[in-house]
């Protein structure tokens, strides 16, 4: 038992401590307060200055929670005393950091006079330019970042992560993921509109206002194909990046990441994306579909009828809507399917779709 002193540091509210905490067992045990399971702790490392380690965890109410050793000492004490279960989770994101560090620092040099970056910022459209540094943040600190937002949607309550919805999303969503490099996690909110989100590292959320708007499986795999696409092009990281500026990419690429968890989970659900992401996001989910033999008609079937809803709600501010529901969409998405035709692709059958909808709770409640 090795003990260490940290803050407790907890939502809208000042540090609390310095407090003294040991590990006993798997279970945290903070001076003068409950204790916590270790199961229930998510690791994250970070700081520009100097190191930072947070040890995050929700408690009984859904209140997001962290522990910040003070010195290095008790950092030191954390990772020699913490017990087998959490030792992955520190030590790969202790030597990510590391990496990450030096990633960063020679990307800042490389980039280095005003002269240059005003260069690159010619050089490269907008999006390209995003694209790229986007691409500077690992894979692990991605799946982090997504872990920590998810916790955060949690608080929020109404997420079922297991039930006949989420069973269906789920085996959808796994025919349209298979040999991804990210490990998906389906989860449906009970919510009435008609929406579906996707945060990064491979978390897709699905309201059950939009499962009883899908007529039938392949239009649910349409919407789905398209989240995904969401996840595989970085588009949330990207639209972050944009949002937040450099202070937030260079927080994240060395693997500062609890500000902007609690950025992403505040938007999730209702992120703009721009006009090119959401083409790309139709054009490769209709790739997708097709390559897990599904027929793509659904994914034309359900943006036709949200068109269709655009006409009765002409105040909904189309493409900057954070899903645009357009005929001008559809149409798209009508010339992408006359132009690849998929004849081995068949309509997407469902032996729970009958369950699922009847399971669903009526709208309002």
């Amino acid at each position: 038992m090795t003990p260490f002193r940290a803050m407790l540091l907890t939502a809208n509210a000042a540090p609390a401590g310095p407090f003294e905490v040991h590990f006993f067992g798997q279970q945290l045990v903070i001076d003068g307060m409950a204790s916590v399971d270790a199961a229930e702790l998510i690791v994250s490392v970070g700081g520009v200055d100097g190191p930072e380690l947070f040890l995050n965890w929700l408690d009984a109410s859904g209140r997001q929670l962290a522990l910040k050793p003070l010195t290095p000492d008790d950092m030191a004490g954390v990772l020699a005393s913490a017990p087998a279960s959490l030792q992955p989770q520190l030590q790969s994101q202790w030597q990510a950091r590391r990496h990450n560090r030096r990633q960063v620092s020679g990307w800042l040099l490389g980039l280095g006079g005003g002269a240059v970056l005003a260069t690159a910022l010619l050089w490269w459209q907008g999006d390209k330019l995003v694209g790229a540094l986007a691409g500077l943040v690992p894979l692990s600190t991605e799946q982090q970042l997504g872990r920590l937002a998810l916790a955060q949607v949690r608080a929020q309550g109404g997420l079922a992560s297991d039930g006949a919805a989420q069973q269906v999303v789920a085996e959808i969503g796994q025919r349209l993921t298979q040999g991804s490099r990210y490990q998906y996690r389906w989860f449906v909110k009970q919510d009435d509109s008609v929406n579906a989100f996707a945060m990064p590292g491979g978390v897709i959320v699905v309201h059950t206002g939009l499962l009883r708007q899908a007529a039938t499986p392949g239009e649910l795999a349409g919407v789905l194909a398209h989240e995904v696409q969401h996840v595989e092009q970085r588009h949330s990281l990207r639209q972050m990046i944009t949002s937040l500026g450099w202070g937030a990419l260079v927080g994240v690429t060395i693997g500062d990441i609890s500000a902007v968890a609690a950025m992403l989970a505040h938007q999730a659900g209702a992120m703009v994306f721009s006009r090119g992401m959401e083409e790309q996001a139709d054009r490769l989910g209709l790739q997708a579909l097709q390559r897990a033999r599904i027929a793509p008609d659904g994914m034309l079937t359900f943006f036709q009828k949200l068109g269709e809803k655009d006409h009765d709600q002409p105040s909904l501010p189309g493409w900057l809507s954070s899903h645009p529901q357009t005929g001008e969409r559809a149409a798209q998405i009508r010339s992408l399917i006359d132009a690849s035709p998929c004849p081995t692709c068949t309509p997407l059958a469902s032996s729970r779709w009958v369950a699922m909808k009847a399971a669903l709770p009526a709208a309002g409640k």
